[in-house]
């Protein structure tokens, strides 16, 4: 079987074969996808697969991303450069990229050496997980 070795911005080799993402981090990456492209301010997001509401806020802006997730206890952040956004989960200790593009987006965790890919229509977010090969649901909560 051949394999191919991947490698980021930062130079780092992602673990191999693929796993699934983490069910906190892709929430939290739908919602900073979310807060991107509806360019609302919002506190929560339905996760529809784990029927819960996550708790997550902070900075979310064109060049610059640093959210907490109160429910998992887990901070993202990172910066846009000319290639998308190079997050840091400090709950992995690792770097996720995300690009948009319009209503798109799509991403490699490395942590878990999966890719994904997404679309936000209006505050419903949908992320296809390749290391687990479905989709899962998100919503973007109105702010109260």
């Amino acid at each position: 079987m051949c394999t191919s070795i991947l490698t980021s911005r930062r130079g780092e080799t992602p673990r191999l074969p693929a796993e699934p993402m983490r069910d906190e981090l892709r929430a939290r990456i739908a919602y900073v996808a979310a807060r991107l492209i509806v360019e609302h301010d919002a506190k929560e997001i339905h996760d529809h697969t784990r029927t819960t509401d996550v708790h997550i806020e902070g900075l979310v802006s064109q060049s610059a991303i640093d959210v907490f997730d109160f429910s998992s206890g887990c901070r993202l952040a990172g910066e846009q450069s000319d290639e998308g956004y190079s997050l840091f989960d400090y709950d992995a200790n690792q770097y996720v990229d995300l690009n948009l593009d319009g209503e798109d987006f799509e991403g490699f965790d490395y942590a878990t050496g999966t890719r994904y890919t997404g679309e936000v229509r209006d505050r419903s977010v949908r992320i296809f997980d390749y290391g687990e090969s479905t989709d899962f649901e998100y919503s973007l909560k109105s702010p109260n």
